[in-house]
């Protein structure tokens, strides 16, 4: 299954630039329209995945903490360890745009964050779709950092999948994904349908205590 970056729509870049519904002036929504052409254009979206056996709620060959995941994997029999990122050249558009136009830059880097959404949505929906004409469930899609799954287990993830190799997506030891717009995470799978949450800080039991909230960004982009 490839990575699709099917659409980076305008509402959902200025959520990341904390709009809230207010209104925008032509000039705001034509800048907008460029730097998210701008990213379209020059984003090659790469992803790795590896569906592997659950038992008693533990993925064979991963070691991941908290309760939230155990919870998340109770009566799976299979999981889904994925790593997706926009790639380099995304990267490299956002660091030559920091240096020329910041205000773009700040832009870019919200419709990246989208865009990277975009792509692991796509994946989930196309396995949804999947493992639904096997009679098969999947659970949320669930990435370190998020609830009390720690970041360490970024490195864990991209490891197993071989990351660096196949997308070229590399962990730092302070847990820092390069290209920056990249995403793990973990999706089980189960033969009963599972109740599906909403995604988001609401819900999150590390919402008070977010190391992404404290930088202004959030866990899945």
């Amino acid at each position: 299954m490839e990575a699709r970056l099917s659409d980076i729509p305008q509402d959902e870049v200025l959520r990341y630039l904390g709009y809230r519904g207010q209104s925008i002036d032509d000039n705001l929504r034509k800048q907008l329209e460029n730097c998210i052409r701008a990213v379209k254009d020059c984003t090659k979206a790469r992803l790795t995945y590896r569906i592997l056996p659950v038992k008693d709620s533990m993925i064979e060959g991963l070691v991941l903490e908290g309760r939230d995941i155990k919870a998340l994997l109770e009566g799976c029999t299979k999981a889904i360890a994925m790593a997706a990122t926009l790639g380099p050249e995304a990267e490299a558009l956002l660091r030559r745009t920091e240096v020329t136009n910041m205000a773009d830059a700040v832009i870019m880097d919200s419709a990246q964050s989208t865009a990277i959404e975009n792509v692991c949505d796509n994946f989930e929906s196309d396995m949804r779709l999947e493992f639904g004409k096997q009679g098969l469930y999947l659970t949320d899609r669930y990435s370190p950092g998020y609830g009390d799954l720690p970041l360490l287990s970024q490195k864990a993830i991209a490891e197993l999948l071989v990351a660096e190799k196949r997308i070229g997506l590399t962990v730092t030891d302070n847990m820092i994904m390069i290209p920056r717009k990249s995403v793990t995470c973990i999706i089980g799978i189960s033969d009963s349908p599972r109740t599906l949450k909403r995604r988001g800080c609401d819900s999150c039991s590390a919402r008070e205590n977010c190391f992404f909230r404290a930088q202004g960004s959030v866990c899945n982009a």
